[in-house]
């Protein structure tokens, strides 16, 4: 008998257990939804919008050159960039007539010593070997100076021309300069991208 009414009691006991738990069980848990909704909506009014801001790299180059209509000299390359860039330069010639338009005929880059770091590569671009900073420049420009032909005497006639067509590219990865122009810089040397 002791046995069945303890069993009893321990019943009624759980079942008033349950009975008060549900609720205040219920209770909490409209607390928590209420608190989480109160501070996401107070979050929403009262904080100010912040914007990622991303900025990407430029990369520009600026060929800087003195002509006096026969010579050029000091041909050099600014990086006009906000960033370290590998330079490479590709001079292109040809004949132009009086009024300067382009005309017929061969003409070929007059013999030059390209400046200390210059490389010249199979590709037929010069490259500086070493990054240059930002609104910097070669410590030594590609040419110091180079005279060109002011006219030729067979029937295409005409005077050379020469334009220094420059690029740039950020010199950081070196997987960036191997996959756009596919070489491989380090100091001195130029090769084929791997």
């Amino acid at each position: 008998m002791y046995y069945e009414k303890n069993e009893s009691n321990n019943k009624k006991r759980r079942l008033r257990i349950k009975k008060t738990a549900l609720p205040l069980l219920l209770t909490f848990l409209l607390i928590a939804i209420s608190i989480t909704g109160i501070t996401l909506a107070y979050l929403a009014t009262q904080t100010s919008e912040i914007k990622n801001i991303f900025n990407p790299s430029a990369v520009t180059c600026q060929v800087e050159e003195t002509f006096d209509g026969t010579t050029k000299t000091n041909v050099n390359v600014k990086n006009t960039g906000d960033t370290e860039a590998y330079i490479r330069v590709k001079l292109v010639t040809y004949r132009v007539n009086a009024a300067g338009q382009q005309i017929g005929g061969t003409a070929e880059i007059p013999d030059f010593t390209p400046g200390a770091g210059w490389v010249l590569y199979t590709d037929g671009f010069y490259y500086y070997t070493l990054p240059v900073a930002p609104n910097g420049k070669p410590a030594n420009p590609l040419i110091s100076s180079i005279t060109l032909v002011s006219s030729y005497s067979d029937a295409d006639g005409g005077k050379q021309a020469i334009d220094v067509i420059a690029e740039a590219i950020q010199s950081t990865p070196a997987e960036a300069v191997g996959e756009a122009w596919g070489v491989s810089i380090s100091e001195g040397v130029v090769s084929n991208y791997q």
